[in-house]
């Protein structure tokens, strides 16, 4: 009877211990999975900001992608637009396109005479034309660039220390002639003079050197309220 009793006790220290380690894995096992299922849950929601902040990446994307598009058609109607206008002047009136946007060139023989910053009758026949396009498009602000070859100034020498103040000399002149005789809004208009820095032929041939000496009116969109008088 002690033999059976004790073989009882045995088998039921045996089971009890199987339970309490069975208990103890079961438990193991649901904190395990309830890891889980919090690390999956983190992981959706981690999964749910990154494609939020993909679609919004896309919407800027997209956005850039329209705005240089716009840009793109702008530059290609102003383009046009100024090639019109220089056939309109002619006398070797040319566009020519730039990292800043299209321009049209004036060349120096329809503005002024050699050395010179007064204008030519035929240079204010020219500007005139260049009015009438600012006055059909008043929100524009338009750019003046005088220009130069390498040549040292001679002749008027006592007018000009260097080829850059001839250059804003010219550029001057046709700024007030725009103001003063074309009622363009001064505020539209800025100037600059590059001297002969800026070159688009060698300076090495004559035929260089005349492309060299232009005016350039780079026409900018609005970027600010302007005085569009």
């Amino acid at each position: 009877m002690n033999k059976i009793i004790g073989r009882f006790g045995t088998v039921f220290l045996a089971l009890s211990v199987f339970f309490v380690q069975g208990c103890a894995e079961l438990d193991e096992l649901r904190t395990a999975n309830r890891r889980q299922a919090i690390t999956i849950r983190d992981q959706m929601s981690d999964l749910d900001k990154l494609k939020t902040e993909v679609s919004a990446a896309d919407k800027v994307n997209r956005a850039y992608e329209d705005r240089a598009q716009s840009d793109e058609e702008v530059k290609e109607r102003l383009r046009a637009d100024l090639e019109s206008l220089a056939r309109a002047i002619g006398g070797g009136a040319a566009v020519r396109d730039t990292i800043e946007g299209p321009v049209i060139q004036l060349p120096e023989k329809i503005l002024f005479d050699s050395g010179l910053a007064k204008l030519k009758s035929e240079g204010e026949t020219a500007l005139k034309k260049i009015a009438e396009h600012l006055k059909a498009n008043p929100a524009t602000l338009v750019r003046i660039d005088g220009h130069t070859d390498i040549d040292p100034i001679v002749k008027s020498k006592y007018l000009w220390d260097s080829n850059h103040h001839l250059s804003v000399g010219r550029a001057l002149s046709v700024f007030h002639y725009l103001v003063n005789k074309e009622d363009i809004g001064e505020k539209r208009i800025h100037i600059a003079g590059y001297g002969p820095n800026r070159s688009i032929a060698s300076n090495n041939t004559d035929n260089g050197k005349r492309q060299n000496r232009r005016v350039e009116f780079l026409i900018l969109p609005p970027t600010t309220k302007t005085d569009s008088k």
